[in-house]
């Protein structure tokens, strides 16, 4: 039985890496949505347990597709609030930044703001520059 179980995770971990690849061709594919059909649990509700970050999340993950951006204030607007600081604070703590695509959420005035906690220049922020630009972005 665990042959079974072993074999069935390995070929799930094979199209992942599959995904990843096909979107770093830059094909234009919904990870998040990719993922979730392959039957993997991303725990978002666990990872994000308050309503206020929830929101973000789900927006987020519906509304801004490959190849697209937004603001901090474009989603605070969008779930009614002017907490830009706090939405900022929630694409931070995100576990799974490549996944639910918080590098697709830029500052208003068009420059890039944080990535994976750091605001500074960065490997992370380097990161979210490069990511916007295989989608075509920046």
């Amino acid at each position: 039985m665990a042959k079974k179980s072993n074999s069935v995770e390995f070929e799930t971990i094979q199209k992942v890496i599959e995904l990843i690849k096909t979107y770093f061709s830059g094909k234009k594919i919904n990870l998040y949505e990719e993922i979730q059909e392959l039957g993997i649990d991303l725990s978002i509700d666990k990872k994000f347990s308050s309503k206020f970050s929830k929101e973000i999340i789900q927006y987020l993950v519906e509304n801004v597709n490959y190849g697209e951006f937004t603001t901090y204030s474009d989603i605070g607007n969008a779930i009614n609030t002017k907490a830009y600081r706090a939405i900022g604070n929630v694409m931070q703590k995100n576990p799974l930044p490549l996944i639910i695509p918080c590098h697709r959420v830029i500052r208003k005035n068009g420059t890039l703001g944080g990535f994976m906690g750091e605001t500074n220049e960065s490997w992370q922020k380097n990161l979210k520059l490069n990511l916007l630009k295989i989608e075509g972005i920046k």
